[in-house]
């Protein structure tokens, strides 16, 4: 499984969008005069620029700064394409004759700095990537395939600090970034994730690419989240902020997606509270986790309850017990699943006296309704059998 893990902020990019967006509607309503060869030329009026083949330069109006560039071919808009904000030069692509950019794409900041950089395969960028921040320090390289996990990336913050990696399949991203060494591939790596204020979010040990351990950490500096790869499976452990273990899984990576195996849920004192086991299953060619059975303890350490589910043909089943906190076993009986939420009881239904001698026996029809009764007292003596019926009646039962 490709490494892929990510703390850097997303809102950076969306102002960057919503600054284009900007840019570009406040350039949609100004005026501009366009000129080819020299000469004055109306872009919207076709018959100026039918058969004409070079480059169209438009500037703002009032400012008299340059706008837009770009290349006719025989009166169509095709080829080169460039834009400029505040006269300088912004965006440079290359447009083909059905319309998707095509070739080398290239973006500016305001001071000239080159930012963004990438091939432009019919409107979908492929192959390498880079950006800088404004100063010209690395800000992201990436390798885009047209599977992204044949894909890598290297993203830093501005103090130079890794952000993210993603490994693909070897090393991709030489010479401008060492994604060999950095993923592991010939020696293990230990790589760390830093946020934006410079605080240590993530420690992880790659090996071929692939996550062997990590550990996610708090603000705080506690841990999070530890992964560890066991084989073909991997087990996550979740930690509360006070460094308490709350929650683990695991899961069989073997197949794509990944199948959830257990999960456990533990109370702040450190107790197992709540268990669940999958059993892996296949139909119609795909592999899913089915729950094989759940269990909830007290907090003394002694079982809550246990249900254990099976399949009868297509219908589901589960099988419940629940205790008392000594352990003793309370009640049990059979369900049958009737869609997601649903169930009814079938078979054998059976309760206990805290003494362990039992107390009430319930036969359900196929229906879920009960159809006889028993009941004892807590020294052992039956006090009634009936049959019951569907209006609420019952009578004793006949042997």
């Amino acid at each position: 499984m490709p490494f892929t893990k990510n703390t850097f902020p997303r809102r950076a990019a969306w102002a960057s969008l919503a600054a284009l967006s900007l840019w570009t509607c406040q350039a949609a309503y100004a005026v501009q005069d366009c000129e080819f060869n020299g000469q004055s030329i109306n872009t919207n009026n076709g018959s100026e620029t039918a058969g004409k083949t070079g480059m169209v330069r438009c500037k703002d109006r009032d400012s008299g700064k340059t706008e837009r560039e770009y290349e006719l071919r025989n009166g169509d808009s095709v080829g080169l394409s460039r834009y400029f904000r505040d006269g300088k030069l912004y965006k440079e692509f290359t447009v083909t004759s059905n319309g998707p950019h095509v070739g080398l794409e290239r973006e500016w900041a305001a001071n000239g700095q080159l930012v963004h950089e990438f091939t432009n395969v019919n409107g979908n960028a492929r192959g390498l990537r880079r950006q800088w921040f404004d100063d010209g320090k690395p800000r992201k390289v990436e390798w885009i395939a047209d599977n992204e996990r044949e894909g890598a990336a290297v993203e830093y913050h501005a103090s130079g600090q890794l952000a993210s990696l993603r490994c693909g399949p070897k090393p991709l991203l030489l010479p401008h970034v060492d994604d060999g060494k950095l993923c592991g591939f010939g020696a293990a790596s230990t790589i760390n994730l830093y946020s934006s204020k410079g605080e240590l979010r993530e420690t992880s040990v790659l090996l071929a690419g692939v996550e062997q351990k990590s550990t996610r950490f708090y603000s705080s500096g506690k841990p999070e989240l530890e992964e560890e790869l066991q084989g073909t499976q991997r087990r996550e452990t979740f930690y509360a902020e006070d460094g308490g273990k709350r929650r683990e899984k695991r899961w069989d990576v073997s197949t794509r997606p990944a199948l959830l195996l257990r999960e456990a849920e533990f109370h702040a004192s450190g107790t197992l509270v709540r268990e669940r086991n999958f059993t892996v299953t296949e139909a119609n060619g795909r592999k899913r986790s089915r729950l094989a059975n759940e269990s909830r303890f007290y907090l003394n350490g002694q079982p809550q309850s246990k249900d254990v589910y099976t399949l009868d043909g297509t219908t589901e089943l589960r099988d419940s017990q629940s205790f008392n906190d000594q352990g003793k076993l309370r009640q049990q009986g059979r369900y049958a699943l009737d869609g997601r939420y649903g169930d009814r009881p079938v078979g054998v239904h059976q309760f206990w006296f805290a003494n362990g001698k039992l107390e009430e026996e319930d036969t359900y029809d196929s229906k879920g309704n009960v159809a006889r009764q028993k009941v004892w007292d807590e020294a052992g003596n039956l006090v009634s059998d009936d049959e019951l019926f569907e209006d609420g009646s019952r009578k004793a039962y006949k042997k």
